[in-house]
């Protein structure tokens, strides 16, 4: 299997939240790959898994904190700083991608040199790493 392996934030938020759809494929997926595989995440989805985690799935202030502290022990961060900002504009600027959170978790993934990324995000765009779901990799 792959060496490194960047995980789009929509798979973060599936593991931490039992009601999404994605939830079941996410947690298979993580207990298939972590063991032996290097999983990123940029840094920036801790502050939006716990928005999400808060607001949308109503956890409370201390269970939000137990999935941070989870998440952040299985997951490598990478950090977002300015290359990777000017980057992730760049693309959208140029119309490569449309969306811009997703520009950044590409661009993050590009640093890292990674051999695929796993999202369950349909509309994805990613110019030259390979795309897979979590239904794919599971």
């Amino acid at each position: 299997m792959q060496n490194n392996i960047y995980v789009d934030t929509n798979i973060i938020i599936d593991i931490c939240d039992t009601k999404r759809p994605s939830h079941t494929s996410s947690v298979a997926f993580i207990r298939k790959h972590a063991p032996h595989t290097m999983l990123y995440i940029n840094s920036d989805s801790l502050a939006t898994l716990f928005y999400i985690l808060r607001t949308q799935s109503k956890l409370s202030f201390e269970e939000a904190l137990g999935k941070m502290y989870f998440v952040r022990e299985a997951f490598t961060l990478v950090s977002i700083d300015d290359k990777i900002f000017y980057e992730a504009l760049e693309l959208c600027t140029n119309k490569k991608c449309t969306d811009y959170e997703d520009a950044v978790q590409y661009i993050c993934a590009k640093k890292i040199e990674s051999d695929l990324i796993v999202t369950n995000d349909k509309k994805f765009v990613s110019l030259d790493i390979e795309i897979y779901s979590t239904n794919d990799l599971g």
